[in-house]
């Protein structure tokens, strides 16, 4: 799990967040609104086919970020994981703890640790 989260405002453009991603060797940046409060993720796949494939560096982050964030709490299993994104198709979850983000678990760290539950991440099949 990754517990320092790189952030990037919503009003940032996609070249500024390929560009935080690049420095920081990150793919995926949590976006904070006005208040500094975080409201949702920007991955490489965003920023790749929402902006960066058409031409358009200048897209706001939030035009091309997920609002919707999936959530599994720390003490959750990575099978559990592995399941959930398969069955919501992401890459990526946000870790939870008491509710607060404390960091995000992506498919390549299951692979890392848990190669056998690779087929989960890509199907959402059941343990």
């Amino acid at each position: 799990m990754e517990k320092s989260l790189v952030t990037v405002p919503d009003s940032a453009n996609a070249a500024e967040a390929a560009s935080k991603m690049a420095s920081a060797k990150v793919s995926s940046l949590m976006v904070t609104d006005d208040t500094g409060k975080i409201s949702a993720i920007v991955t490489e796949t965003d920023l790749v086919r929402k902006a960066l494939a058409l031409g358009r560096t200048d897209t706001a982050v939030k035009e091309m970020a997920s609002t919707q964030l999936v959530t599994i709490p720390a003490d959750a299993d990575m099978a559990e994981a592995a399941v959930l994104m398969g069955r919501r198709n992401v890459k990526k979850l946000v870790v939870t703890i008491d509710g607060k983000i404390s960091g995000i678990i992506s498919h390549t760290d299951i692979i890392r640790i848990a190669p056998s539950l690779y087929e989960l991440t890509a199907k959402g099949k059941s343990a």
